[in-house]
Formats: structure tokens, C-alpha cells, sequence
């Protein structure tokens, strides 16, 4: 890994996730501080402050022998998604009270952008703009404490669906649905854009949940 001492514990937070989410790091298996800072070439810091970072989120969880990748489970996706549209939901109200004029051009711009990329079938660029989208959202909502619970639990939600659940879905009702948002934000109609988030986690959630339910899904449902 390339040293930047601005951003290395992003890096590394972006490497272990990645192996949660491919299972190269199995879930249920334990992590070493140790083990991945020699693997990924940092000291332990680094390696701690992503650690305690993914404990917050979810994405590892402690034992009596330290820290485990968690298990697979319908009620963690359920939990996770409803976590979220509660955290996005309360974002689009203030979002629609407080964003500016390019806050409100940069949400168009991703949603427009989403929609674009579903359309295209071009799953991994839509999963971008789809993560800009409501990162932009967040932002307008002026409150930094918000944006970061956001982005926590989008990380989240987005490892565990990559890693736990088989489903090739059709994004482009994620994208249309990110078009209503926007319009209703520009609209300043916080109402209809905080229930317009709301319902589009959930659904989402629905749609995974209905997928690990199915025999041969191998989830357990603790």
C-alpha cells in the first residue's frame, strides 16, 4: 500500500472491507491487528483505527478472543437498512429545509447520473453514482454528525448485501426513485423527500430479505 498519511486509515479501512466483503477474511473468522498491518504493509494504528471503525458499524464484532468478522444474518440486514432509512430519512428533511442552490444541482446532477449508468447496465458505475447520490444528500442536510452515521451505514448495508446475499437486481427503480427524491427536494417538499428515502431503503431491504429467505439461501435468520 502507498503511504499517505492523510488518508491511510481509509485505505486500510477500504482493504479490509473488501475482504469482508469477497470473504478472502470468512465470516466468523477471527482479525489480527497484527496479521493485517504486516499483510498490508502499515503499522498497527492504522490498522486499529479501521478496526474501531468497523466495530461501530458492524462489520467485525468482539469476542472473548477479540474481534471476529460477523455473521451472516437476516436480522443484521434488516436491522442495517432500517438503521439507515431512519438516518436518510431525518437527512431529506433538513436537506430540504437548508441545502443550497449546488447542493441541490450536485443531488440532480448523481440522481440523473444513476439512472443514466442503471439504464446502461453498467452495474459497478451505478453503485458509484448511487453512493454520491446519497452521500450528496447527507451533505445538504448541513449536519456533519448525520453525514457520518450516513456514510457508516452505507458502508454497511452495501458489505453486507455484496457478501451475504445472491440477488442481481434491476437498478433502474433505485434510480427513478433517486430522480423523485430529487425533485422533491428541489421542491422543498421535506415531507415527501423524507418519506420518498424512507420507503427506498426499506424496499430495497425488502427485496434482500425476500432473497435470503428463499431454500438454498443458507442464511440464518438470528
Amino acid at each position: 500500500m502507498i503511504e499517505r498519511p492523510d488518508s491511510l486509515t481509509d485505505l486500510v479501512f477500504a482493504a479490509i472491507r473488501d475482504r469482508i466483503v469477497d470473504a478472502s477474511l470468512p465470516p466468523g473468522s477471527s482479525v489480527s491487528e497484527t496479521t493485517l498491518a504486516r499483510e498490508l504493509t502499515v503499522s498497527k494504528t492504522p490498522v486499529r483505527e479501521a478496526l474501531l471503525r468497523m466495530r461501530r458499524i458492524g462489520l467485525v464484532e468482539p469476542t472473548s478472543r477479540g474481534l471476529r468478522v460477523t455473521l451472516p444474518s437476516a436480522r443484521s440486514v434488516r436491522h442495517a437498512f432500517e438503521y439507515r432509512a431512519v438516518l436518510e430519512s431525518g437527512a431529506a428533511t433538513y436537506a430540504a429545509r437548508h441545502a443550497t442552490g449546488e447542493q441541490l444541482d450536485a443531488i440532480t446532477r448523481w440522481a440523473s447520473e444513476s439512472l443514466r449508468c442503471a439504464r446502461d447496465g453498467a452495474p459497478a458505475d451505478f453503485r458509484q453514482t448511487d453512493q454520491q447520490f446519497h452521500v450528496a444528500v447527507a451533505d445538504a442536510s448541513g449536519n456533519e454528525f448525520m453525514r457520518s452515521a450516513i456514510e457508516d451505514a452505507f458502508v454497511l448495508t452495501v458489505a453486507l448485501r455484496q457478501r451475504d446475499v445472491s440477488l442481481v437486481r434491476d437498478f433502474v427503480p433505485d434510480a427513478l426513485e433517486h430522480v423523485e427524491i430529487a425533485d422533491a427536494l428541489r421542491a422543498r417538499d421535506s415531507a415527501a423527500a423524507s418519506a420518498l428515502l424512507a420507503s427506498h431503503a426499506l424496499r430495497i431491504m425488502d427485496q434482500l430479505l425476500d432473497a435470503m429467505a428463499k431454500p438454498g439461501a443458507a442464511v440464518p435468520a438470528r
